[in-house]
């Protein structure tokens, strides 16, 4: 036997109880908390206002939000979506989750601190439009309307704290003044409990006032120099909302920066499409929790295609959201009657989309048309999503856009067709209805039973090329 010096039994010694200490080590420790699954039995949660949601179609809402609560308190990353390879996703918590059991409501950017109240499209102003006090250091005029004025990341008389002192007040600190309504303008006044200082910041970037009728917006026309060579102006006002321009009235809270990045309604609405597609409802269920009805645009639009298009589960979340927005907005719940006002029973897409048609207030999110383009170039024609994208000019609203059944081209257009005299045109019939047109002395006659089949003649009459849309 080898005999081995002192120094190195010890060195054994120790070496040997560093390990016995880590196997205990290991073996006391808990067990890692796994995150809770969505299961069949789960019930739903109750909407924000405190009245119970309605009993959900598919399956998650209670267990969703459960989660949510449980994860919140652990700052959980951003919820990664799920793939076809794993249908039952772990859930993580949302920036925004809550910290009690119930829906997310993701509409409103709420930072801890001061921020500004930025416009989302900058105009003709790269460095944004925020609210702001007029005058400047001594000169203020906290007793005068508030404007719209070049960003100044970390002025004072640009900085407020939203849902302070209480919910759905503009706090500035600076001043100790709360933003108040009067008539079409607004003010900074002294903070008290009047409805006039009660605001709504919407999932479509709307500041309202009141009942919701007014919106916070922008003059139209050019801004005016003031302030610096380089800073512009603009009166600021609370016009209706059906006809405000959507461009002068969205806003951000991004802090005390000016921002360009999409807010949470945004990001959420591209989320829901991409977890759609993939048959997962979770982001469509976070739209009805929050109760708010600028996602019924998106949400009508993801109704427009049945299960089998994308899954009967998708579609179940579609159904239950509208239910719970529809819940918190009795303005909406007209869209749940079976009767359209024409006296016409119609089926479920239709009465909303005929809703829609009639309420020009409720606006998506922003980035819609480009969401819209993205949805038909996956689930229509990869093609279509030339027609459809963020910045397009478009002289009606884009939700009023509606799919016609094909695909681009899908219907076979008529081209330079054969032209015969009317003496041998002998297949039709003297109550034919034909389309006449005259251009610089020569004449055509298209015939219905022939366009309507096509739905788009071109032709070149007299010269001039035309095209004929029935």
């Amino acid at each position: 036997m080898l005999k081995m010096p002192a120094r190195f039994l010890f060195l054994l010694a120790a070496i040997a109880v560093l390990l016995l200490l880590a196997v205990a080590v290991a073996c006391g420790e808990p067990e890692p908390t796994t995150n809770p699954q969505r299961g069949p039995s789960a019930t739903a949660a109750s909407v924000g206002n405190g009245n119970p949601a309605p009993a959900p179609r598919s399956s998650g809402s209670a267990a969703i939000a459960n989660a949510e609560a449980t994860l919140a308190a652990k700052q959980s990353p951003t919820p990664r979506l799920s793939t076809p390879q794993s249908p039952e996703p772990e859930l993580a918590a949302a920036p925004e989750a809550p910290t009690a059991p119930g829906p997310v409501t993701p509409t409103t950017s709420q930072p801890d601190g001061n921020t500004l109240i930025q416009l989302i499209d900058p105009l003709d102003e790269p460095e944004f439009y925020c609210v702001d006090v007029p005058g400047f250091r001594d000169s203020l005029r906290t007793d005068q309307p508030l404007q719209a004025h070049t960003c100044k990341p970390g002025a004072d008389d640009e900085l407020f704290r939203f849902n302070q002192p209480s919910d759905g007040q503009f706090l500035m600190p600076a001043y100790d003044l709360c933003m108040e309504a009067d008539g079409d303008l607004v003010y900074t006044r002294d903070c008290s409990d009047s409805p006039a200082q009660r605001f709504r910041h919407g999932a479509d970037g709307a500041i309202r006032s009141g009942a919701g009728q007014l919106c916070l917006s922008l003059e139209s026309g050019a801004g005016q120099q003031a302030g610096g060579p380089s800073h512009l102006r603009r009166d600021l006002l609370l016009l209706p909302c059906a006809e405000v321009e959507r461009g002068h009235s969205r806003w951000i809270l991004p802090g005390g920066s000016p921002q360009a990045e999409p807010g949470p309604s945004t990001r959420l609405m591209n989320d829901a499409l991409e977890s759609a597609l993939l048959g997962d409802p979770w982001e469509i269920e976070r739209m009805g929790g929050s109760g708010d009805s600028a996602y019924i645009p998106a949400l009508v639009e993801l109704m427009r295609f049945p299960w089998w298009r994308i899954s009967r589960e998708v579609e179940e979340a579609i159904f239950d959201s509208l239910d719970r927005i529809a819940a918190q907005n009795p303005s909406v719940a007209e869209a749940q009657s079976g009767t359209a006002e024409s006296g016409m029973v119609t089926d479920a897409w239709f009465r909303w989309a005929y809703w829609l048609g009639q309420h020009p207030e409720v606006w998506p999110p922003p980035g819609f048309a480009g969401w819209k383009g993205r949805l038909y170039a996956d689930l229509v024609d990869p093609a279509m999503g030339a027609f459809l994208y963020d910045g397009m000019k478009a002289n009606i609203r884009v939700e009023e856009i509606l799919w016609g059944g094909v695909v681009k081209d899908g219907i076979p257009d008529l081209t330079d067709a054969p032209v015969i005299a009317g003496a041998d045109a002998d297949y039709l019939r003297p109550e034919d209805r034909v389309f006449g047109v005259s251009l610089n002395g020569e004449h055509r006659a298209y015939p219905h039973r022939i366009v309507n089949a096509h739905e788009m003649a071109n032709d070149v009459v007299g010269g001039v090329p035309i095209a004929l849309a029935y």
